[in-house]
C-alpha cells in the first residue's frame, strides 16, 4: 500500500514538473518573488509518521540466528524454571513436573514494526537556480510485538492450548541526511514541488527486548529481558551479579529520497508536506548488516527562510 502511494505521488510530482518546464519555456511567468529560490538558508522543523522495514524487524523474533534470542532463557535452568513457575500460575493444567520449550518453526518470520511518530530538524542552503544542499536529522522510536506458542510435555498429554509468550522490542533510530534538492519554482506562486536525494548516516540503539507472559487479564506475570545484561555471565538467583549496559545496535549508512510540495504562506514561512523514503543498512546483527532495509516516512515541515530571522 505504501509503495503504491509512493508511485502515485512520484507520478504527480513528475507531471507537475513537466508542466513547470512548459510554463517557463512557452509562457510568461508573472510571479517574480524569488524569496524561496535565491541564495540563502531555509530552516525547518517537522514531524509525522514513520514505517520501518520488516527486514530488520526479524531481529526481534527470538530466533537462535539472532545475537539476542530465546536461548537466553532456555539455556539457563534458573530462567527456565522461573518461566515455568509463571506458566503454571496462569495455566493450571501444566505442573512443575512438566517441561516447556519452543520450536524455531513456530517463530514469526514476517514480523513488522508498529507505525511510529518521528521528528525532524534541518537546514537547506539555496545555491541558486532552485538548487540547494540540505542537512537534516530525523529521530524515530520503533516498537514491534511478536507472539509465540510455547510447547509443553505433560504426563497427562498435551490436551489443552499451549501457553503464549509475547516478544516485545523497542529501538531508537537516528538518521542524518546530506542531500541535494531542487525546487520547481515556476509551477505556481503558492505551490512549489520539490525533490531531494542524498546519502544517509544512521545510528540504531536497541532499548528493550523482552519476553513477557500475560495472565488472562493481560497483566504481565513474567518479564525477562533477552539482552545480555550480564555480558556473558551465567545468571544465578540470589547472587549479587554485576550488570552491564551492553550496547546493541550501532552505526550504518544508506541512501534517501524525498518529494513534497512547498505551500508558501508568505515570504517568511512555508508548510511542506513531504514523503521520505530511504534504503538503509542498519547495524542490527545479522539482518541489518547484510540487507538494505526499506523505510518510509510521511511528515509535515514548517520552513522559515533566513529573511524571517533578519526581519525580527
Amino acid at each position: 500500500m505504501i509503495k503504491r502511494a509512493f508511485l502515485v505521488f512520484a507520478i504527480i510530482v513528475c507531471c507537475i514538473a513537466a508542466f513547470a518546464q512548459r510554463e517557463q519555456v512557452g509562457e510568461a511567468v508573472t510571479f517574480h518573488d524569488t524569496t524561496w529560490y535565491d541564495r540563502g538558508f531555509d530552516f525547518y522543523i517537522g514531524g509525522g509518521m514513520f514505517w520501518g522495514g520488516r527486514q530488520t524487524a526479524l531481529y526481534y523474533n527470538g530466533s537462535i540466528n539472532n545475537e539476542c534470542n530465546l536461548m537466553y532463557i532456555f539455556d539457563n535452568e534458573y530462567h527456565t524454571r522461573e518461566l515455568l513457575e509463571a506458566v503454571v500460575s496462569v495455566y493450571p493444567y501444566i505442573s512443575m513436573n512438566d517441561e516447556i520449550g519452543y520450536k524455531e518453526s513456530d517463530l514469526n518470520m514476517l514480523p513488522v514494526y508498529n507505525m511510529s511518530a518521528n521528528i525532524g530538524l534541518g537546514v537547506r542552503y539555496k545555491i541558486r537556480n532552485n538548487w540547494g544542499i540540505s542537512l537534516s536529522y530525523m529521530f524515530s522510536r520503533l516498537t514491534t510485538t511478536n507472539k509465540l506458542l510455547l510447547t509443553y510435555t505433560s504426563v497427562s498429554g498435551n490436551l489443552y492450548r499451549a501457553p503464549e509468550l509475547t516478544l516485545s522490542g523497542k529501538e531508537d533510530r537516528s538518521m542524518i541526511d546530506l542531500s541535494a534538492s531542487y525546487l520547481f519554482s515556476g509551477v505556481h506562486k503558492m505551490v512549489k514541488p520539490f525533490i531531494e536525494f542524498g546519502a544517509q548516516f544512521n545510528y540504531v540503539r536497541v532499548k528493550k527486548f523482552d519476553a513477557v507472559l500475560l495472565d488472562t487479564h493481560n497483566n504481565p506475570v513474567y518479564t525477562q529481558t533477552l539482552l545480555d545484561i550480564y555480558n556473558g555471565g551465567n545468571y544465578v538467583p540470589g547472587v549479587d551479579m554485576q550488570t552491564y549496559d551492553v550496547i546493541y545496535g550501532g552505526a550504518g549508512f544508506g541512501v534517501s529520497f524525498a518529494a513534497g510540495l512547498k505551500l508558501v504562506v508568505n515570504k517568511y514561512v512555508s508548510i511542506d508536506p513531504t514523503f521520505y523514503f530511504c534504503a538503509s543498512r542498519l547495524h542490527l546483527e545479522p539482518y541489518g548488516s547484510k540487507v538494505m532495509s526499506l523505510n518510509y516516512c510521511a511528515m509535515v515541515r514548517v520552513v522559515m527562510n533566513d529573511f524571517f530571522f533578519q526581519n525580527r
